[in-house]
């Protein structure tokens, strides 16, 4: 580990300040600029069918109305399965709907990171029901799974880490202490 080429373009590697000069890139003035991207629509994965949710839940009460009590009905266990992977599948959406302009103005979601963005939002959705639940709250699932989100909002600028990330150039050189008064 660590050694000469070891960093790369990850949160927090590079050369650390007050470790010598460094280089700024100059852009060449034919080189065209960055291109803003407005917005990026979430991955099929996520989208499911327009109101396929009502659908079932509509279902889902037609079957349950027709049932008798404690008459066992597979169809019943199938649909409620099926609507809890449709909520969790609208869940992870509205997170994308909540996160991606975040991400989208740091320029680190793209259309090649789509898909590690939606594991993302699904891995919030968990989260948030792990540590809703006064039996999960704070147990090792819960623990590791708030870690890993972390971990992931990091790696799309969504968290911070401790230090800005545009160094911005001072606009006019600093005052010294002892301007003004005669002494140098």
């Amino acid at each position: 580990m660590g050694g000469k080429g070891s960093g790369g373009r990850r949160v927090g590697s590079g050369r650390k300040k007050g470790n010598g000069p460094r280089m700024v890139v100059v852009r060449h003035p034919s080189a065209p600029g960055k291109t803003p991207i407005d917005t990026l629509d979430p991955p099929a994965e996520l989208q499911g069918p327009a109101g396929e949710l009502h659908t079932l839940l509509e279902g889902l009460a037609f079957l349950q109305s027709g049932a008798g009590p404690g008459d066992p009905n597979p169809q019943i266990a199938d649909l409620q399965a099926r609507i809890e992977e449709r909520q969790a599948q609208a869940a992870a959406l509205a997170i994308w709907h909540e996160l991606a302009p975040h991400a989208v103005a740091q320029r680190t979601l793209t259309p090649a990171t789509a898909a590690a963005f939606a594991m993302l939002c699904r891995a919030v959705v968990l989260e948030r029901a792990l540590g809703g639940s006064p039996s999960t709250a704070g147990g090792a699932n819960h623990r590791g799974l708030m870690h890993r989100v972390a971990t992931w909002k990091k790696d799309f600028c969504l968290q911070p880490f401790g230090r800005p990330l545009v160094d911005e150039k001072p606009s006019a050189k600093p005052v010294s202490k002892w301007a003004g008064t005669g002494l140098r």
